[in-house]
């Protein structure tokens, strides 16, 4: 089944986690890979330490798509095609793919490379925003993250423990 999480509000990896704790709390097989962040925001810790669950981070992380030169573009997609060729050959009950959508829609990883995820048993859940037509016609579950007010709005940055 796809599970796309998606929208401009605050909470789509905590409901991504959310479900890797309840599918490891079930004795199921759980990988979370994240793309576009370094790893050290504060759920990643605690997945790590779950029987049941991998971690998959990037070993290359530039930060911000929108501040990528072309170089740092080409080494996240390569490290991205690493992962995504990792991730295929280990299946789990559940997989995350968390700002996969993103990652999709700057173009660091491509519908060829997604497609095999899509078509093996088990739960497959991608987060991130504006997620493409073909993804979203194959998709089993679709649930939006509206963001109504948010602190950033009035120049607050992201908190730790909060927004990372």
């Amino acid at each position: 089944m796809l599970h796309l999480i998606i929208g401009e509000g605050k909470g789509k990896t905590s409901a991504a986690a959310g479900m890797a704790l309840r599918a490891a709390g079930h004795g199921k097989t759980v990988l979370f890979a994240q793309f576009l962040k370094d790893g050290s925001s504060g759920e990643i810790g605690v997945l790590r330490g779950i029987d049941g669950i991998t971690v998959a981070v990037p070993t290359v992380n530039h930060g911000f798509l929108f501040r990528m030169n072309e170089a740092q573009r080409q080494e996240t997609a390569a490290d991205y095609a690493a992962m995504l060729k990792t991730i295929s050959e280990n299946p789990a009950f559940l997989t995350v793919l968390d700002e996969a959508l993103h990652a999709l829609k700057g173009g660091l990883i491509s519908r060829k490379q997604l497609e095999p995820l899509l078509d093996r048993d088990g739960e497959l859940v991608l987060t991130g925003y504006d997620p493409p037509e073909w993804l979203t016609a194959r998709a089993d579950y679709i649930s939006e993250i509206r963001k109504l007010k948010h602190p950033f709005d009035s120049g607050l940055t992201a908190r730790e423990g909060v927004e990372y």
